[in-house]
């Protein structure tokens, strides 16, 4: 009856351990699609970045291209305002030469009008002048005649009349004579003076007009020439402004779109940090769950408790702030002794010999904190705690040198 109570008693523990072991192969393959899950959702979220990126290059490149544009565009607005203003200022330099010239214009004008009045006032005083003589002509011409011919009918008629009488009558009227013939030159003279005096007062009032209708059209000229260029330059200025406000706003693109690749690039470097990790726990957890595998299981002692690996987890969790750890060392610890042990007390390495959860080595030092290390869960996992404090200082730093080493 012994004996079979003792071999119902190795079977139910065989199944037990073989139940565990099975266990502890599905939540490694379980970790591992939750793991592989995560690196997709990265993968993705590294595409979705990289085409956020060329969609922030190309918008920093054309802003780039319109800040060049936009720069050459002010370089011209600026060549441009500097020459409508040397536009303005020749303008205004010709518009106070051809105002001078309009006033010399008008000043001569007034003393061509002073010299037509002279004129027309010697036109006049030659106008009496030829009537007056007209009228002493006249008078001697009508004398003469009358005296000459009393005189000459006398002579022929009085033949015995006094010689000297008749030689001072002759005299007289030789003296006569002359004296209408000097007038009458005078006369003409007179007249082709007054001719004279009245053409050259018309060429000087029309000579003054001309001028003056050409100095005011020169003015005229010159004055919307001026309005022009004033409007060209205050055009040219406004168009500076125009371009200086693109400028700064091209250049504010410029800086939000480089801006916005920094951020890409940042959050790219962070993805991919953070993808490399989760292909670093994929290959850990993979080298656990083969490990698992290959490591014979060892028949438990009957004489002590054994846990399964969950609850050897959840006794871990309980004991970290003892040993001063926070819950955030929990998950590298999970990772350290799953690839370890598996998180099972009577895990063995055949090779080195290495024994318990946290596969001390020789297994002998965990009597250290009690007599019951062979199957006691809790007695093994404080051991391993306090010897991962006392070498690495934390679960993360254990699981950091595993990585790096294959052992802790």
């Amino acid at each position: 009856m012994v004996a079979a109570h003792r071999n119902r008693v190795l079977i139910g523990i065989a199944v037990v351990s073989a139940l565990c072991i099975t266990l502890m192969s599905i939540i490694p393959d379980a970790q591992a699609n939750s793991l592989d899950d995560q690196k997709n959702a990265t993968k993705t979220k590294i595409d979705r970045n990289n085409t956020q990126t060329n969609q922030d290059q190309a918008a920093l490149n054309k802003a780039a291209a319109d800040l060049l544009r936009t720069q050459q565009a002010l370089v011209d607005a600026q060549a441009d305002a500097v020459a409508k203003h040397q536009a303005t200022q020749d303008a205004q330099t010709e518009d106070t030469k051809l105002a001078s010239a309009a006033a010399q214009a008008q000043k001569t004008l007034k003393s061509r009008q002073s010299d037509l009045k002279d004129a027309k006032q010697a036109v006049s005083d030659g106008e009496a002048k030829i009537a007056s003589q007209r009228d002493t002509i006249g008078l001697v011409v009508q004398t003469s005649t009358q005296q000459n011919t009393t005189l000459l009918t006398w002579s022929m008629v009085l033949s015995n009349f006094d010689m000297a009488q008749v030689n001072n009558r002759i005299q007289w009227a030789s003296t006569v004579f002359d004296a209408s013939q000097n007038a009458m030159d005078q006369l003409l003279q007179a007249q082709t003076q007054l001719q004279q005096a009245q053409v050259k007062a018309q060429q000087a009032e029309t000579a003054a007009s001309d001028a003056q209708t050409k100095a005011q059209k020169a003015s005229q000229a010159a004055s919307n020439h001026l309005t022009v260029t004033k409007q060209a330059e205050s055009a040219a200025k406004l168009a500076q402004q125009t371009v200086t406000a693109n400028l700064t706003a091209n250049q504010k693109a410029q800086s939000a779109a480089q801006a916005a690749i920094n951020a890409d690039k940042a959050k790219r470097s962070q993805l991919q940090q953070q993808l490399a990790k989760i292909e670093q726990q994929i290959r850990d957890a993979a080298a656990a769950a083969a490990r698992v595998k290959n490591t014979p299981a060892s028949t438990p002692s009957p004489s002590g408790p054994s846990v399964s690996p969950g609850s050897a987890q959840a006794i871990a969790k309980s004991l970290l702030p003892r040993y001063g750890f926070s819950s955030s060392q929990f998950g590298c610890l999970v990772n350290l002794w799953n690839y370890e042990s598996g998180w099972r007390v009577n895990a063995r390495n055949p090779s080195s010999g290495a024994y318990g959860i946290p596969q001390a080595l020789p297994a002998s030092k965990m009597a250290s904190v009690g007599s019951d290390w062979r199957t006691n869960a809790t007695t093994q996992i404080k051991w391993g705690l306090g010897y991962i404090k006392g070498r690495y200082g934390s679960p993360c730093g254990a699981w950091s040198h595993e990585r790096s080493h294959n052992w802790y």
